[in-house]
């Protein structure tokens, strides 16, 4: 059996940790993911130079495109500020993984992930992406134990 189980850990969620998580779920496909705003400012030139209308709507789709060009480019660092500003910022989890799945406890959210919802569990270079129907849960190698690293991939 599984003695080392079940297994207790906890960590803080810090900007490091967010870091980590980011770089390790988002995928990133280079120019594809600039596709929409391309398509915006491909509009924009449009408007403003085949259409003989009010210029500043052609402006205004333009300036969307750029916004849109801007959110790509910027993407974690709107999404690490977003992190930091939470409630559950710089506050500890408690990680407890069993036979049943994964048990997340801390001051604002408490939740469990069962291994019969899991459906894909990807091994990075840093930790386990845990896939499943409700989203993707992501646990650090970094507070994890090989025997837990290995069970869990098993899985």
């Amino acid at each position: 059996m599984n003695e080392f189980l079940p297994y207790h850990t906890s960590f803080i969620l810090d900007k490091a940790h967010f870091s980590e998580c980011f770089d390790q779920s988002v995928v990133r496909h280079g120019l594809k993911d600039y596709r929409k705003a391309a398509i915006i400012g491909l509009v924009g030139l449009m408007v403003m130079f085949a259409i003989a209308t009010n210029q500043y709507v052609a402006f205004f789709i333009i300036a969307l495109a750029a916004i849109e060009a801007l959110s790509v480019r910027y993407k974690k660092t709107w999404w690490l500020w977003r992190q930091m500003i939470s409630k559950a910022y710089d506050n500890k989890v408690e990680i407890e993984i069993n036979q049943q799945g994964v048990t997340t406890t801390s001051f604002h959210v408490n939740g469990q992930l069962n291994w019969a919802d899991v459906t894909v569990v990807e091994q990075t270079d840093a930790g386990l992406l845990l896939r499943h129907a409700g989203g993707v849960n992501y646990l650090s190698k970094s507070y994890l134990s090989d025997e837990v690293i290995a069970y869990i991939a098993a899985k």
